[in-house]
């Protein structure tokens, strides 16, 4: 086989996501050759790629050789060759060996029977799932129990195709203008997205054979065919250059696809983006303390935002643009609030829908985000204090010493009556017990 260094130099680079350093099956530290193919594959991602210098079938050790072909010139002519148990490389002025594992050993990907396939516009969905990212949610903790359904991208596909994902306390979901000609639903694993993202970079734009100039062959969408395959795969073409195939992540999607706020809503406020980006950096510390929650208060056209922790308190007036319905407060994540608005440079629309429902955020063409309110104890009031009554003043009506006589009997003599007189005078002089 002989190739630019170069154009090797390219194939590796584009497969180099799928290389796994640490793999359970030996064979897959190398790239295989063959067939007018390049393929590399983690076991979950695999990466082919067009090489019609690729005829007799070799596995190349990626991490030795992508390290050397760095010094090699990219305008020599590389000629490699397989030599028992060993690959063999030599270039006018220098040649290398290496030790390599057995062809055979490569996972090579079978024929599968493809269940739906269609053209999509690539450039509107790559975008869409790699803004999706950051809502999903983490690997779990070395023996930790994970959530496989909330590690991935959901993909809603039909007429209109949607892209979704979600960490359970937020959650990212954007209807695409474009559709496929199967209605279901499938989970991409977040690394196999972060792969077809970088595929998508290292390809070449293959420009339409209609467009009428220079321009319209620039700016015209990449179309990227995408196809279901087997039980449980998905593969998406890159024109003629390369094609990403992944296994799916087994599972249904999760239900807060089916719980997104609809109906009016009794809260809806526009704020400038900047504005708020800098009322939270303001409160951000103390919310730390606070278990990163962040008050937010709707009242007479203002916004106050503030955090509470350890006796501190801090807190920044935002006004907003326009505000209508039932205002009240609610308590947030600073972190996640941070993260949408310190992107922004317009309008946000803050949005509630329910008491102890998600708030909906939505900015220009940018997904809709979704973000679950956290539990506080919010100031508990101060009762109103209760003023003392006045201490009840004798009258004609009071009883008196003579009333007590009558009571007693006349045989009481007046000292005693006397007594019992100062004694309840007394008693109405003390103010009334209050509740």
């Amino acid at each position: 086989m002989e190739i630019r260094v170069s154009k090797l130099q390219e194939i590796m680079e584009l497969l180099k996501p799928v290389v796994p350093k640490n793999p359970t099956l030996k064979a897959v530290v190398c790239v295989y050759l063959g067939e007018g193919k390049a393929v590399a594959t983690d076991l979950e991602t695999m990466i082919i790629a067009n090489l019609p210098e690729a005829k007799e079938p070799m596995l190349l050790p990626y991490s030795a050789i992508s390290a050397m072909l760095k010094f090699v010139p990219g305008i020599k002519l590389l000629k490699i060759e397989l030599k028992g148990r060993a690959v063999s490389l030599s270039w006018e002025g220098g040649s290398a060996s290496y030790p390599t594992e057995d062809v055979a050993n490569f996972p090579i990907m079978p024929e599968l029977a493809t269940k739906a396939e269609g053209l999509i516009d690539g450039d509107t969905l790559l975008a869409a799932m790699q803004t999706a990212l950051p809502y999903v949610a983490p690997p779990p903790a070395k023996g930790a129990a994970g959530r496989p359904t909330l590690e991935g991208i959901t993909l809603v596909l039909g007429n209109p195709t949607e892209v979704a994902a979600g960490d359970g306390f937020r959650a990212s979901i954007q209807a695409l203008g474009i559709s496929f000609p199967l209605e279901t639903k499938v989970i991409l694993p977040s690394h196999s997205v972060a792969i077809m993202q970088h595929v998508f970079k290292k390809t070449p734009r293959t420009p339409p054979t209609n467009a009428g100039s220079l321009v319209q062959a620039v700016t015209a969408k990449r179309n990227l065919r995408m196809a279901l395959i087997g039980d449980n795969k998905l593969r998406l073409d890159y024109g003629t250059s390369a094609s990403v195939v992944m296994n799916l992540i087994v599972g249904e999607p999760p239900k807060w696809l089916t719980l997104v706020p609809t109906g009016d809503p009794i809260m809806q406020s526009d704020l400038f983006a900047p504005q708020m980006a800098a009322a939270l950096k303001r409160v951000q510390a103390i919310a730390k303390d606070g278990n990163d929650a962040v008050r937010l208060e709707f009242a007479e056209g203002k916004l106050k935002v503030s955090a509470v922790a350890k006796d501190q308190e801090v807190s920044s007036i935002v006004e907003t643009i326009h505000t209508q319905g039932e205002q009240g407060r609610v308590a947030l994540n600073v972190k996640y609030l941070l993260e949408y608005f310190s992107e922004k440079q317009g309008i946000v629309t803050f949005t509630r829908f329910t008491e102890n429902g998600p708030i909906v955020l939505e900015y220009m063409k940018t997904p809709k985000v979704l973000i679950m309110p956290m539990k506080i104890e919010w100031e508990v009031t101060p009762p109103e204090e209760v003023k003392e009554e006045p201490a009840v003043e004798a009258t004609e009506e009071t009883p008196t010493a003579e009333t007590e006589e009558e009571t007693t009997g006349e045989d009481e003599n007046e000292a005693t009556a006397e007594e019992e007189s100062a004694e309840e005078t007394e008693a109405t002089e003390e103010p009334a017990a209050t509740e």
